[in-house]
């Protein structure tokens, strides 16, 4: 996937009016109706719709003398339209401070809000300056700087820190273009859901697996998407918590899978339980600990440890272990990658936090084993996450289904 993800594409910028007015003619009942409250021509709203059928691939309308009605086609990108500009309105109603996100005023900022205002914001946010955001897009910096301005005087309110010699997004600034990214990734989901009804095996699925989630687990409900729908086209970023929920947010990813947070995420996500699967310690298979008949937690105390860093659940369990050790271990490696930790443990007698169903499905063969030893702070929960509002593809859907049946028993193991 770009780094923009398919929520930001410059098909979906270069219909952005035509979608406004297509949701005024489906308000108004009739172009001629939605041309007027528009403030266009009843020709150019109908050269706009006949652009946005073209680029959707199928008809929108059904028209006639009492008006246009919409076709089931026209019914599914409505659904979506009207999503992209609710997530746009309260954007915009969040920005201004307005504490009706509906009010008109809010309605009226978006519609007047183009193309090239929106393309140019979401870059400088995404890129960090105006001046790398021309280069992304390919157009001068005069053109973003112009966009950005305008963009500003919409909505009236600062969006941007300008020094002398460069212009980047505010806080104010970065939430909006998350926000307006995250309307656009409806117009995404739009194609997916027109391409579905008409009978298309395909779709697209962007995936984020948190670190210690067994790599089998996913694969095996990939290969059984792939089964039902063999164009599917499907990514799969493996990353930090904080990064992965970021992607979410922007909706850059649609589903993070892995290990939830205590206490669990309310706010703008929903998170799923799908399975228990705790913490044990681990070792590798010959270690002298796993030969050991019985293993106290003295015993954890004499050997090094790898250990995660710094605010990771993994590792505040393990600072709950070592604060009930009569000396603490030595950490000889504090490290991000799971490959790492895996390996110092496999080339030496250290000591690690792992997950069961880690050690179970990602090491089965017995490079690892886990130490029979109760660890009452390891407790922990598998599961996926996406946005509260998410209104899933069918193949988005589809995927979950498939998760939810491998994680059945007897598939993952206690």
């Amino acid at each position: 996937m770009s780094e923009a993800g398919h929520a930001s594409s410059d098909d979906d910028l270069a219909r952005l009016r035509r979608l406004f007015l297509f949701d005024a003619v489906c308000e108004a009942g009739g172009i001629g109706q939605a041309a007027l409250r528009a403030g266009r021509t009843q020709p150019a709203v109908s050269l706009a719709i006949s652009k946005l059928e073209a680029s959707f691939g199928g008809q929108l309308f059904e028209r006639g003398f009492g008006g246009s009605e919409l076709t089931e086609e026209g019914v599914i990108l409505h659904r979506r339209v009207r999503r992209m500009l609710d997530q746009m309105e309260r954007a915009v109603a969040n920005l201004t401070g307005q504490t009706t996100p509906g009010a008109a005023n809010a309605a009226t900022i978006c519609r007047h809000l183009t193309d090239a205002q929106v393309r140019c914001h979401i870059a400088i946010a995404n890129t960090g300056s105006a001046a790398q955001a021309a280069h992304a897009l390919g157009i001068s910096q005069p053109a973003v700087h112009r966009a950005a301005r305008q963009i500003e005087q919409n909505v009236g309110v600062s969006l941007y820190r300008r020094r002398v010699h460069s212009v980047s997004a505010n806080p104010a600034g970065i939430e909006f273009a998350r926000c307006l990214s995250l309307a656009l990734y409806e117009i995404a989901q739009a194609s997916e859901d027109l391409a579905y009804a008409r009978g298309q095996l395909t779709g697209r699925l962007a995936l984020g697996v948190l670190p210690l989630l067994p790599p089998r687990l996913v694969a095996r409900a990939i290969q059984r998407l792939r089964a039902r729908y063999p164009a599917a086209r499907i990514t799969v970023d493996e990353s930090s918590h904080a990064s992965l929920l970021s992607a979410l947010r922007m909706g850059t990813i649609d589903i993070i899978i892995g290990g939830l947070r205590e206490p669990r995420l309310t706010e703008s996500v929903q998170e799923t339980e799908l399975f228990s699967d705790p913490y044990v310690i681990a070792v590798r298979n010959g270690h002298r600990l796993a030969r050991k008949k019985t293993i106290t937690a003295r015993d954890l105390a004499d050997y090094d440890w790898v250990v995660p860093q710094r605010k990771v659940p993994r590792r505040a369990v393990i600072d709950q272990i070592f604060a009930r050790l009569p000396v603490k271990p030595r950490l000889v490696v504090e490290t991000t990658s799971l490959a790492m930790m895996t390996a110092m443990l496999i080339e030496s007698d250290c000591i690690t936090l792992l997950s069961r169903s880690q050690i179970l499905d990602g090491h089965s063969g017995s490079e690892m084993v886990a130490l029979e030893l109760e660890t009452p702070e390891a407790s922990r929960a598998v599961g996926f996450t996406v946005r509260t509002d998410w209104l899933g593809t069918a193949v988005q859907q589809a995927f979950l289904e498939h998760l939810r049946e491998e994680c059945e028993p007897p598939r993952i193991g206690p």
